[in-house]
């Protein structure tokens, strides 16, 4: 079921060129619209692939201002988590039975038999509770409750179709991560020098971190607008970035970078929590 608010995208104002770089920003907004007990939690617009930004440099820039600067564009979709490679699933399937190891698909017949090894790490998959979250011709990927861990992590395991038959190829645990192809995801934490924000709050100073390995360097203008949905109990945000040229890079702290964020109506009573995950969680530092 597809959100019919509107969307609305405005600029990133970029101030400085530090390590931590301070910016404005009104996010891409979409309203909450709650059609399963898992969507409550997750009906985020598509972030902005394009967005025009100034450029970082050492001398002092005067960008548009937040209010007058030119829209992205966006397209409008529901969101969808992976464990892998997309193109991963909608959060509303964990709202159906989770009862796909019964199917009579062969891919199921392999996912039994899988079940019944026996073997230290495959011993991690459940015997039952498995959520069919993708198959094609080649590849059928299953989900389901991770049964030694907490509420947010799962197990996945993975078959491939090889000569006709299907054969395990993967597993492993699993705390899914929101899909947005062609961009860099990005966590974030409320900035702790700054007040906390209160029911009036219409604005959060945050602190945003790029998880893929950058060799430290900072995100600068690659840093897109922030997602943000606003449900009945709570406001949902998203961070990401458009990625670096290259793929030979390490994985040292990467920097934070400093963002106020305008929101279009006081948070209230609501949670603020991370969308790149599922489930949502409160915001806390990325682990490297």
């Amino acid at each position: 079921m597809v959100d019919t608010s509107a969307i609305v995208a405005i600029a990133v104002a970029v101030t400085g060129c530090r390590d931590r770089l301070m910016t404005r920003a009104r996010g891409t907004d979409r309203q909450s619209v709650a059609s399963h007990p898992a969507m409550h939690w997750i009906r985020i617009g598509a972030l902005l692939l394009a967005l025009g930004l100034a450029a970082c440099a050492p001398t002092t820039t005067n960008p548009a201002p937040a209010d007058t600067a030119p829209p992205g564009e966006a397209d409008v979709g529901d969101t969808r988590y992976s464990c892998g490679d997309p193109p991963g699933f909608l959060p509303s399937i964990l709202d159906e039975p989770a009862t796909a190891e019964r199917e009579a698909h062969p891919s199921a017949a392999a996912l039994r038999a899988a079940i019944a090894e026996v073997g230290l790490d495959i011993d991690m998959l459940p015997e039952t509770g498995y959520w069919l979250v993708h198959r094609d011709d080649r590849v059928a990927e299953y989900l389901a409750r991770d049964p030694r861990g907490a509420e947010s992590d799962f197990v996945f395991t993975t078959f491939e179709n090889r000569g006709g038959g299907w054969q395990h190829s993967g597993w492993g645990g699993c705390r899914p991560e929101i899909v947005i192809e062609g961009l860099s995801l990005a966590t974030w934490v409320l900035d702790p020098d700054a007040p906390l924000p209160d029911a009036a709050a219409t604005t959060l100073t945050t602190l945003v971190t790029e998880r893929t390995c950058t060799s430290g360097q900072p995100m600068g203008a690659r840093l897109q607008p922030p997602s943000i949905t606003y449900g009945q109990d709570s406001v949902l945000v998203v961070f990401a970035a458009l990625p670096l040229e290259g793929d030979a890079f390490n994985c040292p702290s990467n920097p934070s970078t400093r963002v106020i964020v305008q929101l279009r109506e006081p948070l209230g009573e609501r949670r603020l929590l991370d969308a790149a995950f599922f489930p949502p969680a409160e915001p806390v530092a990325p682990a490297f």
